[in-house]
């Protein structure tokens, strides 16, 4: 048995009827179920297509009688263009007119040209949006490389603030120090005998990184109490350091702290205000700098003399600090002499910078 004999005597097509009678455009229900050639499938386009496309067959067959005559809607223009004339769309549907001898076909394809010419104007609006977006986030970007150029290099006024970021070193220069002796071993013990007579105290551990050391010693015999701190730090290249962010300027800026805050200490810092003087001639010549500050600190009775050389070579900075106890609250100690501690801490700043210098 061939296909076709599958379903003898039934009419074939896909909306297969038997009578002429009954026109396409009636539609999938206006078939008698027996015409139909799959009388248990659903209509390949169902009524809301068709509501979709502005041809509703509803409003066709039920509500509106057509003139007579055989033939699909389609050959009957005049009478449809009435009829939407008639029945204006739905102003969220209007689309633009096709003219007054447009068909359904027409309107049709004017709403999808409409709908076209919607997206392109979304789509170029986004794209507007999108680069607004990216010209306000590269504005943003410039200022804060401005910015960050304008800290990097110095600021306001000098020479400094016209350098460009290439401009700024980030490594060690030709006679700069990346490592510093050790600081125990910098004092010879000859010093340490004559300023600080009697067994000494070493601070334990002493602390010793390369870049920097330190040892701190102490004598507790009384009359005499004295307390020896010798720092050497080796500064590295800075973006935030003033000139072209050196190692050197680095420490320059670091020593000019230390002076700043011996002459004007701040009100809680503890600190009181000390007797600054420059020290000519220190190892390494005019690539040295250093000055000696005394204070005098007074905590609950009991009175310190200080005396403090830092000394700077390069990009390192030495830092001697030797204290004495002048007049104790408890026990026999004192007094001291200032100007012992000051010709001690000056002696032993030159030896250490000598070990520095090399």
């Amino acid at each position: 048995m061939t296909q076709h004999e599958s379903f003898p005597g039934r009419p074939r097509g896909r909306r297969a009827r038997s009578d002429d009678d009954v026109p396409e455009w009636a539609g999938y229900d206006a078939l008698p179920r027996d015409q139909r050639e799959f009388p248990d499938l659903a209509p390949i386009r169902g009524q809301e297509a068709r509501v979709r496309d502005g041809r509703t067959q509803g409003d066709w067959v039920q509500d509106t009688p057509l003139p007579d005559g055989p033939g699909a809607p389609w050959e009957n223009e005049a009478w449809l263009s009435q009829q939407a004339a008639a029945q204006p769309p739905a102003a969220s549907e209007q689309v633009k007119p096709a003219g007054p001898d447009s068909g359904p076909m027409e309107v049709f394809s004017e709403r999808w040209r409409r709908r076209g010419s919607e997206s392109r104007q979304e789509r170029r609006a986004d794209r507007r949006k999108r680069r607004r977006l990216l010209m306000m986030g590269g504005g943003a970007a410039a200022v804060g490389i401005a910015v960050l150029v304008y800290f990097l290099t110095g600021g306001g006024g000098g020479g400094a603030a016209n350098l460009g970021l290439n401009s700024l070193v980030t490594t060690f220069l030709p006679g700069e120090l990346q490592q510093v002796p050790n600081a125990c071993s910098a004092v010879p013990g000859g010093s340490l005998t004559q300023y600080l007579p009697g067994q000494l105290k070493v601070a334990v551990p002493p602390l010793n990184t390369g870049a920097n050391s330190q040892c701190t010693w102490t004598l507790d015999k009384a009359p005499m109490y004295r307390v020896l701190e010798v720092n050497m730090q080796a500064y590295s290249p800075s973006g935030l350091a003033s000139g072209d962010g050196s190692a050197t300027f680095a420490a320059e800026d670091a020593y000019s702290e230390f002076e700043s805050a011996k002459l004007k200490p701040g009100p809680h810092s503890g600190q009181p205000q000390a007797t600054v003087t420059d020290l000519p001639g220190m190892p390494g010549g005019r690539d040295t700098s250093a000055f000696i500050a005394t204070q005098v600190f007074n905590v609950n009775g009991a009175i310190t003399d200080v005396a403090t050389v830092e000394v700077r070579y390069r990009n390192v900075i030495i830092s001697v600090v030797l204290n004495g106890l002048d007049h104790a609250n408890k026990g026999n100690y004192g007094p001291v002499s200032q100007s012992d501690l000051r010709s001690a801490a000056q002696t032993i700043a030159q030896e250490v910078t000598s070990k520095v210098v090399g």
